[in-house]
């Protein structure tokens, strides 16, 4: 008596591994994908903290001139515009000061970007009671 499939060799055939290839290639395609949003997302979340910490530092000198607890002498702070070093990069800022509603109030606002590049990584806005 004959079993038939007794000596069937057995395995996947190509088909189907070329289907497992496909699959495993687009898994691995949008990956790497991720990856490279994470760490391009991780850039422009840097950037972003360093020119907020340089537009907030300068904000706070103008508030600090405006509350009269430095004198005028000390710093520049009666600049518009100017260059700062934060984490080894040179960040371009200027400020724009216009009267605001009511007397001695203004509204200051601070754009900051790198030096070398039109874009700006923040805009920062405050208002002041106090000298300009």
């Amino acid at each position: 008596m004959k079993v038939f499939g007794a000596n069937a060799v057995r395995g996947f055939t190509l088909i189907e591994v070329s289907v497992a290839l496909v699959i495993l290639s687009l898994v691995l395609g949008g990956a790497i994908s991720m990856v490279q949003q994470y760490a391009d997302e991780r850039i422009r979340l840097r950037e972003r903290f360093f020119s907020n910490s340089v537009g907030w530092n300068r904000l706070m000198q103008r508030y600090q001139y405006a509350q009269g607890w430095v004198a005028a002498n000390e710093g520049n702070n009666d600049a518009i515009e100017g260059v700062d070093e934060q984490a080894g990069q040179d960040w371009r800022w200027k400020i724009k000061v216009e009267a605001a509603l009511g007397k001695d109030f203004y509204r200051y606002e601070m754009q900051v970007g790198l030096v070398g590049s039109e874009a700006k990584n923040t805009t920062l806005s405050l208002y002041l009671i106090g000298k300009p």
